[in-house]
């Protein structure tokens, strides 16, 4: 599978779809996680936040674990993506991918949702967003601590008291790829679209 690239032609089209009314790479791995309380954490230095690629995401639970999976929905034309958008317009959302660095040198991804179609951000979208322009500026303990607050950003006493890890030199694209690997629904014969519309798998 060739890689896919993921750039601000990526977020364009994902919140224009918003707007509307109606390679071998070598790698200790990346993951797809939020920061959580007790780890700091940071973004490469001199990134913005405009520097983070937007992505509608399907958010799939398996019924038999109640475990969530994220799925990138980006259909290989215009076409299949406005079918895939309509196919998981239940459980898609808008996300930012939020690439950053805790303080064991690990690199990670932040699924960072935002409002949907037609919805007004909570508090979670807005406090969530000041965390990652924080991030940008250095290392930060970021944590969800509930739904009247959302996200929790603090600065610790000196910058200085973590190792400077390097991060990779992968792209953006590259690194995405790499967390979501199969993930990335391009068609409409992906597995996870015939499990939605409750087709029976081939053996």
């Amino acid at each position: 599978m060739s890689e896919i690239i993921f750039d601000s032609n990526t977020t364009k089209k994902t919140l224009q779809d918003n707007s509307k009314t109606d390679g071998f790479l070598e790698s200790k791995g990346i993951s797809v996680n939020k920061p959580t309380a007790g780890v700091y954490v940071r973004c490469k230095p001199g990134s913005k936040l405009d520097d983070f690629v937007i992505v509608e995401i399907a958010r799939i639970v398996d019924p038999a674990n109640n475990k969530e999976t994220l799925y990138i929905l980006y259909g290989k034309d215009d076409l299949t993506h406005k079918k895939l958008l309509h196919t998981f317009r239940s459980v898609r959302t808008p996300a930012q991918l939020i690439h950053f660095q805790d303080s064991g040198g690990n690199e990670q991804i932040w699924c960072l949702k935002l409002p949907g179609k037609g919805k007004s951000a909570m508090v979670t979208h807005t406090t969530s967003l000041t965390c990652v322009k924080a991030m940008c500026e250095g290392w930060r303990m970021v944590y969800f601590e509930n739904l009247s607050t959302g996200y929790v950003c603090e600065k610790p006493e000196s910058q200085d008291a973590f190792e400077d890890h390097k991060f990779s030199d992968f792209t953006q694209s590259q690194l995405i790829n790499m967390a979501f690997g199969e993930n990335i629904v391009r068609d409409l014969d992906h597995d996870i679209v015939k499990q939605f519309k409750g087709q029976k798998l081939n053996a």
